[in-house]
């Protein structure tokens, strides 16, 4: 039955900014080729204009909490995550989260992972759940917006563009369905390096000259680069990421004794369409059995990704009763997870 008995997602939440940015009307200023928007396959995102992330986080966690039909104040515990930055540096955001939410008998905390953050989340609140008898109500929030000059929603990385937005779900005790079977995470630290703003911290505290000099932004390209310098070993790391991805999603399913033709979903992070392929292709599973057609429509969203696409996945319909879908997440770190759900 699996180590999560009677722990379960009692509702999921997902909310976007009203503006959209398409790709096709960018293309130009940014020297994209009809080739490269193709192999990235994302039409489009959602962009934050006077919304920032603990204000979108705020307004998906109370369509989550209305749909679980709980109290804020029967809430224990809130973990937050973001991808990308928050309003200010060192602050306690998910603190504020909190409070706008009137879970004032919850604590809260962010879980700091990244893009992967979510599902590690996740398996953090079942295993709360599971040890602590008093903890009921989870909620599991993220937001990320993407702003410049600190990132470049479209030059920061070659396999993506990226999105604003904000998701939510509430994991509780005593689900029957949406039971969760099992969760697997890795960390692949050799790669820690590609993933920095290189100035502005206790190694090279920020200088005024920094901004001058465009360093104190970040930017995987340019970082890949520096590190990468040779075609063959940028290749190398790729192929070393996806593999790691898919050993930790091996791993899931030997871990749940399920196999690769028992999935019915997956829902995946929102990277460029061929690198979602290539996922399908090693999983023996169709795109349009994965939550791809949520991507080209909204872009990666850092941790928000997963329970936004499933929200959406559930929202439509695609999703039915005695199916096994499959969360599947990568951030940095390099960090990989993958959970199984049975609803």
């Amino acid at each position: 039955m699996g180590i999560y008995q009677g722990i379960g997602i009692a509702s999921t939440a997902s909310y976007s900014p009203e503006k959209i940015i398409r790709v096709e009307d960018i293309k130009k200023e940014y020297g994209f080729t009809d080739e490269y928007c193709k192999r990235i396959g994302i039409e489009q995102l959602h962009a934050a204009e006077d919304e920032y992330p603990t204000d979108m986080a705020v307004k998906a966690a109370k369509q989550a909490i209305i749909k679980a039909d709980i109290d804020p104040e029967e809430i224990d515990l809130v973990l937050y995550s973001y991808g990308a930055f928050p309003e200010y540096f060192v602050w306690p955001e998910f603190a504020k989260i909190q409070y706008e939410l009137g879970a004032k008998n919850a604590t809260a905390l962010r879980i700091d992972q990244g893009c992967n953050a979510q599902i590690i989340s996740l398996e953090y609140a079942c295993a709360k759940i599971k040890a602590n008898p008093h903890i009921n109500n989870v909620l599991i929030v993220s937001a990320d917006v993407f702003i410049e000059p600190i990132i470049n929603r479209w030059t920061n990385a070659d396999a993506c563009f990226f999105g604003d937005g904000a998701s939510a779900a509430i994991v509780k005790r005593g689900v029957r369905d949406n039971r969760i079977v099992g969760i697997r995470n890795m960390t692949d630290g050799e790669l820690n390096y590609l993933w920095k703003i290189p100035v502005g911290g206790t190694k090279e505290p920020l200088e005024s000259k920094h901004i001058g000099e465009n360093l104190f932004r970040i930017d995987m390209n340019k970082l890949a680069m520096e590190y990468l310098k040779d075609d063959e070993k940028r290749k190398a790391v790729a192929k070393r990421m996806v593999n790691t991805n898919l050993q930790t999603l091996n791993k899931l399913l030997r871990k749940v004794n399920k196999k690769k033709n028992q999935i019915d979903k997956m829902i995946v992070y929102n990277v460029g369409k061929y690198i979602i392929e290539n996922i399908c292709q090693a999983m023996e599973i169709e795109i349009n059995q994965t939550s791809w057609n949520i991507t080209k429509k909204y872009a990666h969203m850092g941790p928000v990704d997963i329970f936004f696409n499933l929200d959406k996945m559930l929202q439509k319909g695609q999703i039915n009763c005695g199916e096994l879908v499959i969360l599947f997440s990568a951030g940095t770190g390099f960090s990989t997870a993958s959970a199984a759900i049975e609803f």
